[in-house]
């Protein structure tokens, strides 16, 4: 009986040349140690020394600063560009949009992230992280019958929760997470029709900064996870899934 002829592994598909010279341009930073802000040889100097064409340099240095991997402007130099949530915060809404995931799956990753963060920022928060987060609050209230204005402060308030972790990554993942309530606020609010029940938001994340405030980890946990219970519950009530 004759054996089965096993498959060859399918070799990895061929780089262009655009993609190869994106590879150089970023073992160039990574071996010399570049930091954000330092300059990198200009289009002309790395074309000379890859032995490629401007048009191939140009299409390279347009890629990596989509992907925000250096910072272009006419004139100067090309630098390198500190990480954010720019690139993720689009990935992330072209799965809701596409269906490929749903904002309460969204919510979950959130939820799961940051009982973390909150954590964090009971340990290492400053005075003035504690004042901002009470203000914010204070601006939600202010504006809590205007849910584009709030939901800014709302972003504000978690994204000033994930700078005070001390952890660069946090703010990047939180704030990547986050955008999606400019589309979803809206729509939850239309459930919270009276000031009351606007108010009570405002009140979720006052007693998480009052946490903060005070240094007290499990008191900030439980406001937290009451915060997402309570989102979650209005997520459903608008048609989320």
């Amino acid at each position: 009986m004759n054996k089965a002829v096993s498959r060859r592994p399918e070799s990895p598909q061929p780089q262009t040349m655009v993609q190869s010279v994106i590879a150089d341009v970023l073992r160039h930073i990574h071996e010399r140690q570049l930091k954000v802000g330092d300059t990198v040889p200009s289009e002309g100097e790395f074309g000379q020394q890859l032995g490629v064409s401007r048009t191939v340099m140009r299409e390279a240095f347009k890629a990596l600063a989509a992907m925000n991997i250096i910072e272009v402007h006419a004139g100067r130099k090309a630098r390198v560009k500190a990480f954010d949530s720019t690139l993720m915060a689009l990935t992330l809404s072209h799965g809701l949009h596409t269906e490929q995931l749903t904002v309460q799956q969204l919510w979950d990753v959130r939820r799961s992230m940051e009982m973390r963060t909150v954590v964090l920022a009971c340990m290492h928060r400053s005075e003035a992280v504690a004042a901002a987060l009470l203000e914010l609050t204070e601006r939600m209230r202010a504006t809590h019958n205007d849910v584009a204005a709030m939901t800014e402060h709302d972003i504000a308030f978690h994204e000033e929760i994930a700078k005070a972790t001390r952890n660069p990554l946090f703010p990047v993942l939180v704030s990547s997470l986050t955008q999606a309530m400019r589309e979803t606020n809206p729509i939850v609010w239309r459930s919270r029709t009276r000031s009351e029940e606007q108010l009570k938001v405002v009140d979720w994340h006052r007693d998480i900064a009052e946490a903060i405030r005070d240094q007290d980890p499990g008191r900030a946990m439980e406001a937290m996870s009451l915060h997402f219970d309570e989102a979650l519950r209005g997520l459903v009530l608008s048609g989320f899934n």
